[in-house]
C-alpha cells in the first residue's frame, strides 16, 4: 500500500468516532494504575445549563422579579430547605441529595468569565485562567502523570473532548465498544498489515494503528465479560451511561469515563427544552446510580456533572436566557462529608456582573477534590498550583 493511501485510511481512525492516541499494547497493564480503587464519571452537559432553573432559589425575592415567565413555581419545587428547590424534573436527584449522597455546588465559576461556548468550554476543559491558553486536558494531563494506556479514559461519544487530550496519553472516543471492534477489524483496516519500512512517520502511524486494535480487542473482550439486562431511562444518554456501567462491572482498568449531553442553550423558550433534558440527565443518573449500587460498586465511584456556564438571572423576551456566568455543579458520591449536600448551595442574586450572579467557588477547587480525594494523585501536579479546599469529604 502507498504512504499517501495509508495516510488517508489511517486519517479515518483520527477523526469521527474513533479518535486515538499511542499507547502501548492493550493487554499489559499499567503498572502507574489504580493508584486509588475509585474511578470518576465525568457527566457534561453542552450548551451552558440554567443552574438557576435546576436548583432554583426560591426564597430569593429577586428570581421571581427577574423571571416572571419563566420561573418555576414554589408549588412544583422539590424543596430542600427555605430558599432552594430541584426543578421537578430532577426528582432523582433531589432524592440522591436527601440521601447525602449529592452535593450541590452552587455560584461555580473562574474570574474573568468568557461567555463564549467554545472558549469557557476551553477554559472548563484545560483548567486555565481565562487569559491562559492550554493545549492539553486537566484528565488528559492525570493520563499524562498517571496512565500509559488510551483505554484508561474512555469517553463514550462521537469525538473526544479535550478534557481528555494529553501531551503523550490521551483518552480514547467510541460510540460503542462492538462498534469500535467491528471498524478497527473491518477489511477496510486489515488491508494495512504490519509492513517495517524505513520511514519513521509510517511506522509510527503503523504503530499506532496496531496498538488501537489491541486497545479495541481489550475494550471490547471486557465489555463482553458481563451482560446488563438493567433498563434505563434517559433514551440516548441513559444509553451511553448504560455502557459505562457494563464496563465498570467487567472490572475493566479504567479510572476515567467521560460522557456529554448536549442541547442547553437555550435562548428561546427555555422551559419546555430544559424540561426534557432534564427527564434525559435525571434518567439516566438514577438508573446508572442504582446499576452500581447493586452490585457494590457505587462506593468505589465519583460523578460530577457541570456546564459551562450558567445563563443570566434576567429571562430575555424570547421566554429565554442568555449566555451567564457563575452556575452549579453536581458532585455524586456515597462517602460525601455529611455537611457537602448543602453546604456549597449557596448564591447571591442581589450581587450581580454583568447581569450574572458571581462566581464564588473557583471549579478548579472541584477538580482539585476529585483528583485527591476519588483518584487518589497529587492535584497540584495536574492543575498547576493549589485552590481553595471545600472539603467534599471532610
Amino acid at each position: 500500500m502507498k504512504r499517501r493511501d495509508f495516510i488517508k485510511k489511517a486519517g479515518v481512525i483520527t477523526t469521527g468516532s474513533l479518535l486515538i492516541p499511542s499507547f502501548l499494547k492493550a493487554n499489559m497493564f499499567s503498572s502507574k494504575l489504580l493508584l486509588s480503587k475509585k474511578r470518576l464519571v465525568v457527566i457534561q452537559l453542552s450548551g451552558g445549563n440554567d443552574g438557576l432553573n435546576a436548583v432554583i432559589p426560591y426564597g430569593l425575592d429577586e428570581y421571581y422579579q427577574n423571571r416572571t415567565a419563566i420561573g418555576i413555581a414554589e408549588k412544583e419545587l422539590l424543596k430542600i430547605g427555605d430558599k432552594f428547590g430541584f426543578n421537578p424534573k430532577l426528582k432523582g436527584l433531589h432524592d440522591l441529595h436527601e440521601k447525602g449522597m449529592l452535593s450541590i455546588i452552587n455560584s461555580v465559576g473562574y474570574p474573568n468569565p468568557n461567555r463564549s461556548h467554545f472558549r469557557s468550554m476551553d477554559i472548563w476543559h484545560t483548567a486555565s485562567d481565562s487569559d491562559e491558553y492550554l493545549q492539553n486536558g486537566w484528565l488528559g494531563r492525570f493520563l499524562d502523570n498517571n496512565c500509559e494506556h488510551a483505554y484508561e479514559g474512555i469517553e463514550i461519544g462521537g469525538s473526544l473532548s479535550l478534557a481528555m487530550s494529553g501531551h503523550d496519553h490521551s483518552g480514547i472516543a467510541l460510540t460503542n465498544p462492538q462498534a469500535f471492534y467491528d471498524t478497527i477489524h473491518s477489511d477496510f483496516f486489515n488491508e494495512l498489515g504490519d509492513p517495517v519500512t524505513e520511514n519513521g512517520e509510517l511506522n509510527y502511524l503503523y504503530k499506532v494503528f496496531n496498538d488501537t486494535k489491541a486497545s479495541a480487542q481489550y475494550i471490547y473482550d471486557q465489555y463482553k465479560l458481563k451482560s446488563n439486562p438493567t433498563q434505563y431511562g434517559g433514551n440516548q444518554f441513559g444509553k451511553k451511561l448504560k455502557q459505562i456501567a457494563t464496563l465498570i462491572k467487567s472490572d475493566i482498568q479504567t479510572p476515567i469515563f467521560y460522557t456529554e449531553l448536549g442541547g442547553f442553550d437555550t435562548h428561546v423558550n427555555q422551559n419546555p427544552f430544559q424540561e426534557r433534558l432534564f427527564d434525559q440527565l435525571n434518567g439516566g443518573v438514577t438508573s446508572f446510580v442504582a446499576d452500581l449500587e447493586k452490585d457494590g460498586l457505587m462506593k468505589d465511584t465519583t460523578i460530577v456533572i457541570f456546564s459551562e456556564f450558567g445563563r443570566r438571572l434576567k429571562e430575555n423576551a424570547s421566554r429565554g436566557t442568555d449566555h451567564g456566568a457563575a452556575n452549579v455543579m453536581f458532585v455524586i458520591d456515597s462517602d460525601l462529608n455529611s455537611n457537602a449536600a448543602s453546604g456549597f448551595n449557596q448564591i447571591d442574586l442581589t450581587d450581580l456582573e454583568k447581569g450574572d450572579p458571581k462566581y464564588k467557588v473557583d471549579f478548579r477547587s472541584v477538580y482539585q477534590e476529585v483528583l485527591t480525594q476519588t483518584l487518589g494523585v497529587d492535584a497540584e501536579k495536574v492543575l498547576g498550583r493549589p485552590f481553595d479546599r471545600i472539603k467534599l469529604w471532610g
